[in-house]
């Protein structure tokens, strides 16, 4: 079934609104079409050539890091190949009695091998009584040596020093030196074996070095075992594994089978544990998650290439047993994938920038298309609104001529007619006119239209005293144009006055000028078509501009206010009590309450109760919590005797002693500087001006009520009456009644606000109170 509320616009055609899409289509999608079609293509074919690329690269990667292998494990060969031959020879040769057991020869042959194998630091001796021979490198090519005894007599540690052609220099006795040899890895772990062995990484005891040590069992002439050993610097290792460049940041490392490092492109294999002795680093303890991660899998998959991600990169990982030296050694290489294939994404990404510069170019060919294509629409738009215009404002002159009176200067009727029709020529949400008097110093509203309401207002006045800004503008005959009212310092005082409360922007004001002399001016807010409704807007000023320099200047408040319509006591005694008493046939004393024939009372407003619970900007406090404190501080400085709060409203009250004439200004002062105090609070939370006040000075009713504490309470005529215009009033404006007016208006500035209707008085005009004079 049909919906039956569908809204048609009529005023368009189908297959005009048809044709407009498919022209748009043509003149946007396909330029864009074309464009996005070859931008696919483009990274389409970088993407398979990125992926193709990244194949062939990895796949050479795998031969670089073989050939590494075989490197290292060259290196490392050639590194400790020659000490576990040295360590045979010199077994055999201790076996066969070549060296017999005299120490001289042992330490010839030690010399000529640290001389002939650099990279052996020391020469280890040691038999199963703990006696303890060593041979190292000593100063100046001369060679030292350590001899322990411990038969024949008390244990005694000798060094002797020789120089490089073997004569003795030096020797003494170390007592403090508490060296076994017994205990050492490299003698426990060969005197249970005949094959060679190999100890892990430790640091040297005599050198305090890092390395590992070759040795091997042997049985001399009196067929008791000994042991031969070669202590092995592993800083050379080191110093190869940084020399290598395994792309731009490759590492390799040496390690065993339990994940001790053996050798590290840093250098430093050993660290202190709990305070001891040092001992061979972990790999997890050199704080590198790559090179852990790569040996955890080592140790779940074994050896081999693989591919790890650690924090969303990609790494290339490589361990191969080393069979040619130790008996559980390993090289294990970590790199970074794109530093085999980061040239790769380079490069592709450089293709890709010459074609995207391609596609940049047909891009720019068809946005050049499409504004041509557009322009021409919008232009050919532009032509048809403007021709569109040019009728509506050609029907507003003719309807604006048919009026023979409207710009008649003895016509006392707003100009209604002409607001009606700029607003609707213009599309402006608000159309008035406005008349300079008094001499230049205040703007009287001829008739203002809101097109939203369908509501006319006129007698508003604004002075010159409030708007300081605008006034000198207007004085110089310049046009106003501004899209934001608040953020321009020509228009913020009307804004926060006049706009704001009525919720519009943007502000046009033409001045209306009559030969040399500005006498007025025309305003709009919130064009919907700004450029065709200024030259109307000029032609409407200057058509009004001679009603306003030549009609009577309309009175001024203060001479309507004191026309002799209704004498001062006849309204006082209209609005006295004792009339109503009177014509209920009653009299004051049947009355138990005071009656107060001439109270000031104000009413404070607030219209929505969320923002009264708003917390201020330093948070201690809301908004509500700040404005009672300011009320009560306005009251006790004002010595105003009453004051009262109830939900979203407050009624403040003075002049309860009879004859009290300032209790009109007590009040009008302390609702200017509640009103100030609220502005401050509402803008320092960003949020809209949600209150109003009320004044009124009139005749109400007061006693105290209840059982103590006893509480008195405020009613009657003028307590209405001054909620009814905290009801009524513009958000954060001061509304007062014509008697209000009438006592304040010797030392307070008012505007007119229009009239109003009240209980038991009538039809009543009502100001809105603007400043202290």
């Amino acid at each position: 079934m049909a919906d039956s509320t569908a809204v048609v616009d009529t005023r368009i055609d189908p297959l005009a609104e048809r044709r407009r899409r498919r022209r748009a289509w043509l003149r946007i999608g396909l330029p864009i079409g074309t464009v996005a079609l070859m931008i696919a293509i483009i990274l389409a074919i970088a993407v398979y050539l990125s992926n193709a690329n990244r194949r062939d690269v990895l796949a050479l990667s795998d031969d670089l890091l073989t050939a590494l292998d075989n490197r290292i494990a060259k290196e490392v060969s050639a590194y400790l190949d020659p000490s576990s031959r040295i360590l045979r020879i010199g077994r055999d040769m201790i076996q066969d009695g070549a060296l017999g057991n005299r120490q001289d020869l042992a330490i010839n042959y030690a010399t000529i091998v640290l001389n002939v194998v650099p990279q052996i630091e020391n020469l280890l001796f040691a038999d199963p009584d703990g006696n303890y021979m060593l041979v190292r490198h000593g100063a100046n090519g001369g060679i030292d040596e350590k001899l322990i005894h411990t038969t024949g007599g008390p244990r005694r540690v000798t060094w002797i020093y020789r120089d490089s052609s073997g004569k003795v220099t030096g020797q003494e006795d170390d007592p403090t030196d508490d060296f076994n040899a017994l205990t050492r890895p490299w003698y426990t772990g060969a005197a249970t074996t005949d094959d060679l062995f190999w100890t892990g990484a430790y640091i040297f005891f005599t050198d305090k070095k890092p390395g590992v040590t070759a040795s091997l069992r042997y049985r001399g002439a009196d067929g008791r075992a000994s042991v031969f050993g070669a202590d092995i610097a592993l800083d050379v290792l080191s110093s190869f594994l940084a020399s290598l460049e395994i792309g731009r940041s490759g590492k390799a490392f040496i390690i065993d089978s339990s994940g001790h490092l053996v050798a590290s492109p840093s250098g430093s294999v050993m660290v202190n544990q709990n305070g001891g002795d040092p001992v061979a680093q972990k790999l997890d303890e050199i704080g590198d998650p790559i090179v852990t991660r790569a040996f955890d899998q080592y140790r779940v998959e074994g050896a081999g290439r693989h591919v790890v991600e650690v924090d969303g990169q990609r790494y290339i990982t490589a361990i191969t047993p080393l069979t040619s030296a130790g008996h559980d050694w390993a090289v294990l290489m970590v790199v970074p994938e794109n530093d085999f294939v980061g040239f790769v994404a380079r490069h592709d990404r450089s293709a890709l920038v010459l074609s995207l510069l391609i596609v940049a170019i047909a891009a720019l060919l068809a946005v050049l298309l499409v504004q041509q294509g557009l322009r021409a629409d919008h232009n050919g738009r532009l032509l048809r609104e403007r021709q569109h215009a040019l009728d509506r404002q050609s029907t507003a002159f003719a309807t604006l001529a048919a009026d023979a009176t409207l710009f008649d200067p003895g016509r006392s009727e707003p100009p209604r007619k002409l607001t009606e029709t700029l607003a609707e020529v213009t599309g402006a949400r608000r159309a008035s006119v406005w008349r300079l008097i008094d001499g230049g110093r205040r703007l009287h509203c001829d008739d203002s239209f809101d097109r939203v309401t369908n509501g006319h207002v006129d007698g508003l006045e604004l002075h010159h005293n409030e708007l300081p800004q605008f006034f000198a503008h207007l004085a110089r005959g310049e046009e106003i144009e501004v899209a934001d009212a608040a953020r321009d310092r020509r228009t913020a005082e009307i804004h926060r006055v006049l706009m704001q409360p009525l919720g519009s922007r943007a502000l046009l004001a033409v001045p209306a000028q009559y030969g040399d002399t500005i006498v007025g001016a025309v305003w709009l807010e919130d064009v919907a078509h700004m450029t065709l409704a200024r030259d109307f807007v000029r032609a409407a000023a200057n058509m009004v501009a001679p009603r306003m320099a030549q009609a009577a200047e309309i009175a001024t408040v203060r001479a309507t206010a004191e026309a002799p319509t209704v004498d001062d006591g006849d309204r006082t005694a209209v609005r006295h009590y004792e009339n109503e008493l009177r014509e209920r046939g009653l009299t004051p004393d049947t009355v138990n309450a005071e009656i107060y024939s001439d109270i000031a009372v104000m009413v404070l407003r607030f219209t929505d109760p969320l923002a009264m619970a708003v917390r201020t900007s330093n948070g201690t406090h809301c908004v509500s919590d700040d404005i009672v404190c300011a009320l009560q501080d306005v009251a006790n400085r004002a010595d105003i005797p009453y004051l009262k709060i109830l939900g979203q409203d407050a009624v403040a009250a003075a002049g309860f002693a009879g004859g009290d004439g300032a209790a009109a200004a007590v009040v009008a002062d302390a609702a200017m500087a509640i009103r100030e105090r609220c502005i401050a609070l509402f803008e320092d939370i960003d949020h809209p001006l949600e209150f109003r006040i009320g004044i009124d000075c009139g005749a109400a009713i007061g006693c105290t009520l209840g059982e103590g504490p006893k509480i008195f309470n405020l009613w009657g005529e003028a307590v209405s009456t001054a909620n009814e215009m905290a009801a009524s009033a513009l958000p954060g404006t001061v509304q007062a009644t014509e008697s209000a007016y009438r006592k304040l208006r010797q030392d307070f500035l008012f505007r007119p606000r229009g009239r109003f209707y009240l209980p038991r008085t009538g039809e009543a005009r009502t100001f809105v109170l603007a400043s202290r004079l």
